[in-house]
């Protein structure tokens, strides 16, 4: 009777703090991306992204330059599980929340987006890309991957 109060204790006192970084699907891995430059280069920085299966992602996607951009991946989308998409307004403050799939993103001069997400499946060399015309052939492409096995 003894050990069995012990264990119930334990349970009670220990429970939480093991959950305790579990808030939205555990602990949350924060990736920032530009889209283009303030002196207005093509390009996403990084150009390249890599994201393990398993692991709880925050991707904040910032554009500093003065025109619009896109966040285009037809596949990454279908290799993750969108938990939401976050509109922030100039004060930081979330002023929109979208919620299912999401293919791209499109961001005007100065706005930045937050994307949660939990990668699903493995893909390689996918696809990033700004759909504005002229973009993606001025340079503004990159490549996704998505690595690792489920624990």
């Amino acid at each position: 009777m003894k050990n069995f109060i012990i264990i119930i204790l334990s349970l009670v006192l220990f429970t939480p703090l093991a959950y305790a970084d579990k808030k939205h699907g555990g602990k949350t891995i924060e990736v920032k991306i530009s889209l283009g430059t303030e002196d207005n280069q093509m390009l996403f920085i990084p150009d390249t992204l890599t994201f393990e299966r398993g692991k709880y992602y925050k991707l904040v996607l910032n554009n500093p330059s003065p025109d619009e951009h896109y966040f285009n991946s037809d596949a990454f989308s279908t290799h993750i599980f969108t938990r939401k998409v976050e509109v922030m307004d100039k004060t930081g403050k979330t002023v929109a929340e979208i919620h299912g799939a999401t293919n791209g993103i499109e961001l005007k001069p100065g706005a930045t987006v937050e994307w949660f997400f939990l990668p699903m499946t493995k893909g390689k060399n996918l696809k990033l890309y700004c759909q504005k015309k002229g973009h993606a052939e001025k340079g503004m492409v990159g490549t996704i991957n998505i690595v690792g096995d489920l624990k």
